[in-house]
């Protein structure tokens, strides 16, 4: 059943099992969190399932109003296995689709349960890449699109999204912040993303560092253990006593402790979500992105660098390498434009 804007009927008591369907990746999972928090107020006797890959399901594992994690395994993607996991869905009475993808399109196929999908909004979002002569409107933000699939049901989705972790990251995060603040504030740095195209250049985040350590701030970067080998001389740079390190814990105990920066730092990636989600104020740095795309870090606070460059934006995931080979975008965005706007949100603290 295709999405409509149609109201569909609610059951004599409300749904009793819903199902929940964003594949990945990291952010956009973040970014249906004030959707799963909606279906539960407005069903709290529903049993909720939360279909995610298994890269992915820390988002949603320690979340109360999640009741169960339907983890897409790495070796079990292949159409086949799609179309045989579908069955499980047979049971619900009721399914959201917020991914539009080919995968979610078979998981869902043929399902007697009304089926509420996203639009996605890619053609307005491919013409910001292709063709910007035709004067595209922005995309509208990820949260807005996903909380007007709710419609049908007569409710929307507000507020921004909340991530939860475990006790145990919570109290890893708390002692370890009580370890290294000393008195100080404390910045977090996310340089790491899946394209190059997203990265500000290392010479700029060792800079940054220096700046931040001359007025006795502290720093900690976060990214996975492979990512943080990208970064070699700020990797060492953050070894030496005077700065907090790099962490490369599990994603619930990066975003435990994400959650308790006094600002971050980051690309256009998944952890700007995470630490936007676990209430940190972030300066986002777009690169080969933009956030007329639709993907800004969500709630208030936050401060959004982008230089908007006639090439900007030049694709709407990332890219190997500047097609135009001079990465203004990145290059040009200076560390003194990234402290000034960091005194804006730590003067405020």
């Amino acid at each position: 059943m295709s999405r409509t804007a149609k109201p569909i009927p609610v059951p004599a008591g409300g749904f009793r099992e819903i199902a929940v369907i964003r594949l990945s990746s990291l952010g956009d999972v973040v970014l249906t969190l004030p959707v799963v928090h909606a279906l539960k107020r407005a069903y709290p006797a529903a049993k909720l399932h939360d279909w995610v890959k298994e890269e992915y399901a820390d988002v949603m594992s320690a979340d109360p109003a999640v009741d169960h994690v339907r983890v897409l395994e790495r070796d079990a993607r292949r159409i086949e296995d799609l179309v045989s996991m579908s069955a499980e869905l047979e049971a619900c009475d009721l399914i959201v689709d917020l991914h539009a993808s080919v995968r979610s399109r078979v998981l869902t196929f043929r399902q007697n349960a009304p089926v509420l999908r996203v639009r996605n909004q890619r053609l307005r979002r491919a013409r910001w890449v292709h063709a910007r002569w035709t004067r595209p409107r922005p995309a509208d933000h990820a949260l807005r699109r996903y909380a007007a699939a709710l419609a049908p049901l007569g409710f929307s989705a507000d507020g921004v999204p909340r991530m939860s972790v475990p006790a145990e990251a919570e109290w890893w995060a708390e002692a370890w912040r009580a370890e290294h603040t000393r008195g100080t504030k404390l910045v977090g740095f996310c340089p790491a993303a899946q394209h190059a195209t997203k990265r500000w250049p290392e010479e700029h985040w060792l800079e940054l560092l220096e700046r931040l350590s001359a007025r006795g701030v502290l720093v900690v970067a976060f990214s996975l253990q492979r990512e943080r080998e990208q970064f070699p001389k700020l990797a060492a740079a953050l070894d030496r006593p005077a700065a907090a390190g790099w962490c490369v814990e599990r994603l619930p105990r990066q975003a435990g402790l994400l959650g308790r920066m006094d600002a971050v730092v980051t690309g256009d990636t998944g952890l700007m979500h995470v630490a936007a989600a676990r209430g940190a104020r972030v300066v986002a740095l777009f690169g080969s992105t933009s956030p007329v795309l639709g993907f800004a870090p969500s709630g208030e606070g936050h401060v959004v660098l982008c230089r908007n460059e006639p090439c900007q934006p030049c694709t709407i995931h990332g890219r190997e390498r500047c097609p135009l080979k001079h990465f203004r975008c990145m290059r040009e965005l200076k560390p003194d434009q990234v402290e000034a706007a960091l005194e804006t949100i730590l003067d405020g603290s």
